[in-house]
């Protein structure tokens, strides 16, 4: 299947991946070809102008819908910046997720990866 990623800068490229790709295959993939953070990619679904995140790593894609040529917005999560705190403004441990503007770091000494 050829799928086409779009970044929030309007960058288009496009991933090839079999039927029996997982959520984890595609993230990866896209952090090989991009050079991006694996490990801070979200992937959002484009149905038909709705869209789903794609949360499950070990779901197949088809399992969400995706064929040949389907479209998913990437955005990245935020950078841990409460690395010494020890829990976050959620309560608990959990990561913060957040939209990203590569273009525009989010906070002081924070930087972005930005596809050219």
């Amino acid at each position: 299947m050829n799928l086409v990623i779009e970044i929030l800068t309007g960058t288009l490229f496009h991933i090839q991946v079999s039927e029996k790709t997982t959520v984890a295959d595609l993230k990866r993939e896209i952090s090989k070809q991009e050079k991006l953070p694996e490990n801070r990619l979200i992937l959002m679904l484009d149905i038909g102008g709705d869209s789903i995140m794609l949360n499950g790593d070990e779901v197949p894609l088809t399992e969400y819908g995706v064929k040949d040529g389907s479209h998913f917005y990437l955005f990245f999560k935020l950078p841990n910046s409460n690395k010494n705190d020890g829990e976050n403004r959620n309560g608990g441990g959990g990561g913060n997720i957040g939209v990203v503007n590569p273009e525009t770091p989010v906070s002081q000494g924070d930087s972005v990866t930005t596809i050219v």
